[in-house]
């Protein structure tokens, strides 16, 4: 199977749960090592707590700043907190909104540095930051599809993450959620084990190749080497904090299937991992007439921040 095809079979795993929005407060801007800016906004709330609440887009080349879902309903679940939203590598707010899955427009910059490994090492460096200047001492992470294996990534590796949500993180294995969306897609068994074949093919030639020069689905190769790298149930395993892991049960974008039976053996171990399953949504929250279900999500979330995990763990 050619690339322009296997674009298509993957077009949906690389769409973010959250669509387009509205501008964040303020700007900032740190710098890299490698001397390139990260690009931040903040919305600075005074709170007694001194809560930052960490919103984390998912895979789509689109600017953050321009993400409503994000800026105006998933930061309803602590409302006091002030919120802090990330740009990806290349990726500014000059960059108009798009729903299209192949864009001309996304920057060289992001296709060729972007990748969940950035992207953590990206917050990390805000994150301490704004640790050192704001004195923020309850930091809850929320993250959806390709945000929530980031969100996950830092909660693995930052000891001070207080809190963390995760939202349509799909299975432990990336290929899984692609061969899944596949399957999710295909008219018959032939043109499923045709694609697996292809795009199978693809995941074995990535992770046995030097980086090579690659734009498939608005990613490339360090993206994509680094999601099929990825072993989720490893990273969550780290996690010490409160973690609420919620799947959509109608997701055609990543393994629900596996996504339950991850979250189930993981319960055994660690009691601070809950899981919940909106058995009717799909991977946007949305009933199978079109209605959107977010709302409740959101509420759902605030309550087991408010209800189950008071006090959080406030150790600088």
């Amino acid at each position: 199977m050619n690339i322009k095809a296997l674009t298509l079979f993957v077009l949906l795993i690389s769409q973010a749960v959250f669509s387009r929005g509205l501008p964040a407060t303020e700007s900032f801007e740190i710098a890299r090592n490698d001397g390139t800016n990260i690009t931040y906004y903040l919305l600075a709330q005074d709170n007694p707590e001194k809560t930052l609440l960490v919103l984390i887009q998912g895979s789509d080349c689109n600017s953050v700043r321009h993400n409503k879902r994000i800026n105006s309903e998933f930061s309803a679940v602590i409302p006091q907190a002030s919120i802090l939203t990330v740009e990806k590598y290349g990726i500014s707010a000059e960059l108009p909104w798009s729903n299209a899955s192949e864009r001309d427009d996304c920057p060289a910059a992001y296709i060729e540095n972007d990748s969940p490994k950035q992207r953590v090492k990206d917050y990390t460096q805000v994150l301490s930051t704004l640790r050192k200047e704001r004195k923020y001492k309850r930091i809850v992470l929320l993250g959806g599809s390709e945000g929530a294996v980031v969100a996950n990534l830092l909660a693995s590796e930052l000891s001070y993450i207080n809190a963390t949500v995760s939202l349509n993180g799909g299975a432990p294995k990336f290929i899984d959620d692609v061969l899944h969306n596949i399957k999710s897609q295909s008219p018959s068994a032939e043109a499923y084990q045709e694609a697996a074949n292809g795009f199978t093919g693809f995941y074995k030639h990535i992770l046995n190749s030097e980086p090579f020069e690659l734009s498939m689905s608005g990613h490339g190769y360090r993206w994509w080497r680094n999601m099929f790298e990825i072993d989720q149930t490893a990273i969550l395993s780290k996690v010490e904090t409160p973690m609420l892991l919620i799947q959509s049960g109608m997701d055609k974008n990543v393994s629900v299937r596996l996504a339950q039976e991850q979250a189930t053996e993981l319960a055994k171990d660690q009691p601070n991992i809950e899981f919940k399953m909106y058995n009717n949504l799909d991977h946007s929250f949305k009933r199978p007439d079109g209605s959107s279900r977010v709302d409740d999500v959101v509420q759902d979330i605030k309550s087991w921040l408010d209800d189950s995990h008071k006090p959080l763990n406030s150790d600088s």
